[in-house]
């Protein structure tokens, strides 16, 4: 079995090293500033060793930093040689190609158990799933389009909104009757947190709860994870319309609090003419549809 560090933490490292800059790296990968340091120490703790040195003007690396950041480097760009490569092979022919760049929770939770209805609806689209948290190079040619979750602003692109998150807590039906009834409770115990906290704080704000310190609990980089921690009994997360919508509609998850916080937003994004191309054009449509479809029928 190889050894490899978590994928997220070597890709923070590799944009990091590669700018000597933790702002333009954050910028590259589209993720916030302070989960960037984190995926960097998290890494340093891993491998055993310094790979920056933190001063006022910056990021040093270290000697084995440098080391590390050739080895990675090198190897990023043969995997991004290799994916050019089998992207750029032809599709099927009478079929035309929709390569989709999506975050991996909202892909494994509510679009792809939905996807096979836009197969049958759409036969003649080969779809690609790209389920990553590192934003589309739309430049390379790295997708037709992207579903985000956010407020951007992303630069050159158009965002149209898909759907607003309202954010609640969930837990497997098992738990719910040892939760304290006042949230304040809650943070005198351990949550299951995503990799920011904001949500969370948006949550205990709507409830009357005033946060003073850092949150405790495991952390999950990816919010779907986290889902399925709750899923399994281990505690509390922080569920939402869209990706626990379907486990709370079934019964294996339950809503212990009643407050709800809106904190943030899906968009569909792409450069303005990708909007045209008849494959992203009917994937639009199709999904602003069923995503219509599915709040209506949790709303009712």
């Amino acid at each position: 079995m190889r050894r490899l560090p978590p994928l997220t933490q070597l890709r923070a490292f590799e944009a990091a090293a590669r700018h000597e800059s933790l702002s333009r790296a954050a910028e590259e990968l589209n993720v916030a500033h302070p989960a960037l340091s984190r995926q960097i120490r998290d890494l340093e703790v891993w491998l055993g060793c310094k790979l920056f040195t933190r001063h006022n003007r910056g990021l040093m690396l270290t000697d084995a930093g440098r080391a590390y950041r050739d080895a990675a480097v090198a190897a990023f760009d043969l995997i991004e040689g290799a994916t050019g490569l089998l992207r750029a092979a032809p599709p099927v022919a009478g079929r035309s190609r929709l390569i989709l760049s999506v975050e991996p929770s909202f892909a494994q939770r509510w679009l792809i158990p939905r996807l096979g209805d836009f197969r049958a609806r759409h036969p003649e689209v080969e779809v690609v799933v790209d389920a990553t948290r590192v934003a589309a190079d739309f430049r390379k040619g790295g997708a037709d389009l992207g579903i985000r979750y956010g407020s951007g602003p992303w630069p050159g692109l158009q965002a149209q909104l898909l759907s607003v998150v309202v954010n609640f807590p969930v837990c497997a039906p098992s738990l719910a009757s040892s939760l304290p009834p006042d949230p304040a409770h809650l943070l005198k115990g351990d949550l299951l947190l995503e990799e920011m906290d904001m949500p969370w704080h948006a949550w205990f704000r709507a409830a009357g709860v005033v946060v003073t310190a850092p949150l405790r609990g495991t952390r999950f980089f990816d919010a779907g994870n986290a889902i399925d921690s709750a899923l399994a009994g281990q505690g509390l997360a922080l569920g939402d319309t869209i990706l626990a919508a379907d486990d709370v509609a079934a019964g294996r998850l339950v809503r212990p609090y009643p407050q709800t916080a809106i904190y943030d937003a899906y968009h569909l994004v792409a450069p303005t003419p990708h909007f045209r191309r008849p494959p992203v054009k009917a994937f639009v449509d199709w999904v602003t549809a069923t995503m219509q479809a599915f709040q209506a029928e949790r709303a009712d």
